[in-house]
């Protein structure tokens, strides 16, 4: 599109400044001791956004308290007569740099979300059109909290998130990043992040634990107050300089099947995956009933001392919602050594289940054998709705396809276990998409 403002044709050029800001060349994964250098390196000049010279003398401010000079404009844009991206700046980036209507010290938390969504998520969307971006909406009523404040979804992972707490906050967001996170993002070294208080914003590296399920470190990478405009500038230059960063650390991290922080729907249950755990949601009829039943089995399970299985953290009965841990990872085995690891895992776990006053999973499929992250070669049960004691009713509600035929039959026992185990490692053999290695 082109603009004629007196004699001069002036071109808009938004649309390829920001398809050159996204498809900038992905770097290989930096170290953490060079990520404030990157945050901070100066566009180019082939990328900078180019804008008029009315424009760069709105964006500059000559007040004492809050001077932002043309040094502090230059690091983002470039002043064109023939080229302008004037409607994405709009969009995007005048309003973060322009709104100096920033809430009181005192603001409460939600009074400062405006901000923070200006300053950070608006812009992200832009330069990572495939990410989804989600807000913790129940961070005040949930039983368990271990959603982020925000995060970015890509290709099902989380690859960067934030916590966030008002001026007055007396709570650690910086180890709520650490905390809220069960490390599964192998063979990345970290993924990244932000904390907050009020509009004190610090990004960080959200590192690999040396050992197993332990709590990441975070650490400090570069802060911005943008209570200040030549700091807001400056924030701005960080998330496009960040964003290439993410985008580099999604294809290390693989995609997953079931995404991080995004409810899945499956029958008559919601599943969403979480920061440490797995959330599971009731749904329709009799959810009460149905958590009370899964509490009575893991007071079992837990007196029984059943290895390779999940836990119960806590539950909601009012809301028809279970905790479970640990967080692992849902695959195939992709060799012999692999497959029989978790065989040997999954009998280890029925021979217990199945010993005195038994109790029968009835569900043993691939998708509810799980690999975990501290030890690749230890798998745990997951899902254990359709468990049951003896005596039983037939589950016709199971496919014949996946399940023992004695499973809809009244009165089976551990044969029908035995039977699923068995067609897994069949399954493997014969039908797995990957072959042996």
């Amino acid at each position: 599109m082109r603009h004629c403002y007196g004699c001069i044709t002036v071109q808009d050029v938004g649309g390829e400044v920001l398809r050159k800001l996204i498809k900038r060349t992905r770097l290989t994964i930096p170290e953490i001791g060079s990520l404030s250098e990157l945050l901070d390196e100066e566009l180019s000049e082939d990328i900078k956004i180019p804008i008029s010279q009315n424009e760069i003398d709105l964006l500059q401010s000559k007040n004492v308290t809050d001077l932002c000079s043309l040094d502090d404009l230059r690091v983002l844009f470039r002043v064109s007569d023939t080229e302008s991206a004037t409607d994405f700046c709009i969009r995007a980036i005048f309003s973060p740099i322009l709104n100096d209507k920033i809430p009181p010290d005192d603001g409460t938390e939600y009074s400062f979300v405006g901000l923070w969504d200006n300053c950070i998520r608006n812009l992200l969307e832009y330069l990572i059109p495939d990410g989804v971006s989600i807000r913790n909406c129940s961070k005040f009523t949930s039983t368990r909290d271990d959603r982020p404040d925000y995060g970015l979804i890509l290709n099902n992972v989380c690859p960067f998130r934030g916590e966030e707490k008002s001026s007055t906050s007396t709570e650690d967001p910086k180890s709520e990043l650490g905390r809220k996170l069960l490390w599964t993002y192998d063979p990345a070294p970290y993924v990244l992040g932000y904390y907050t208080h009020g509009p004190q914003v610090t990004f960080v590296a959200i590192c690999r634990p040396v050992g197993g399920y332990a709590i990441p470190d975070v650490v400090d990478i570069v802060q911005s107050n943008l209570k200040f405009r030549s700091e807001r500038v400056r924030h701005l230059l960080r998330i496009i300089n960040l964003s290439c960063i993410i985008n580099a650390l999604q294809p290390v991290i693989g995609r997953r099947g079931i995404p991080e922080f995004k409810p899945v729907y499956k029958n008559d249950r919601m599943i969403e995956i979480r920061g440490t755990g797995v959330k599971k949601t009731y749904l329709f009829e009799n959810i009460q009933t149905r958590v009370q039943k899964l509490v009575n089995l893991y007071e079992k399970l837990v007196r029984k001392e059943v290895p390779n299985i999940d836990h119960l953290d806590c539950y909601n009965k009012e809301s028809g919602s279970v905790h479970l841990s640990p967080k692992g990872l849902q695959v195939v085995p992709s060799n012999q050594q692999e497959l029989f690891e978790a065989i040997i895992c999954v009998l280890e776990a029925l021979v217990v289940l199945h010993d005195d006053n038994d109790i029968y999973h009835r569900d043993i499929r691939w998708d509810n054998i799980i690999r975990r992250y501290d030890d690749p070669s230890k798998w745990f049960l997951i899902d254990l709705d359709d468990a049951t004691e003896y005596p039983n009713s037939p589950a016709m509600h199971l496919t014949t396809e996946e399940h023992a035929p004695e499973v809809f039959t009244r009165n089976h026992r551990g044969e029908v276990d035995i039977w699923s185990d068995l067609l897994q490692i069949s399954t493997f053999l014969f039908d797995a998409p990957r072959p042996l290695r």
